[in-house]
């Protein structure tokens, strides 16, 4: 769909993280117990709703600048075995560099990024992913 532009390894990060941690939200009935139970008239819902988008938003922002330009990088690799490679340790990595640093105490969470982030990475670069392994 996109091609390999540091501008698009941005935007999917970025999508890839909004779409991840509205799941979380859900998860665990995060939002509820955050926003929801908190909240006793609908303008305490809107204010407990955005402040929790924004600090999601705060933690997104570390997650997107570490993770957009290992992702660009490894979209440019041309050769099909190296991309894989990359790819698979470019995901561990992330991973581990989720779970370890942002939810210690749910080691599953990280698994639903993973999950997320390969469905995103088809979804976002399949033209340049199906490249790789077509012989020119």
């Amino acid at each position: 769909m996109f091609k390999a532009t540091l501008i698009n390894s941005f935007l999917y990060v970025t999508i890839k993280y909004i779409i991840f941690f509205i799941v979380l939200a859900f998860i665990g009935n995060r939002f509820k117990h955050i926003v929801l139970d908190n909240a006793k008239t609908s303008s305490e819902v809107f204010s407990l709703t955005l402040n929790y988008i924004l600090h999601v938003s705060i933690y997104m922002i570390p997650l997107i600048l570490i993770f957009s330009f290992p992702i660009y990088f490894i979209m440019k690799i041309k050769k099909s075995i190296f991309f894989l490679l990359s790819i698979v340790l470019f995901f561990i990595g992330e991973y581990y560099f989720y779970t370890y640093l942002y939810a210690p105490s749910n080691k599953t969470l990280g698994i639903y990024n993973i999950i997320i982030s390969i469905i995103l990475l088809l979804v976002f670069f399949y033209k340049v992913i199906r490249s790789k392994f077509i012989e020119p």
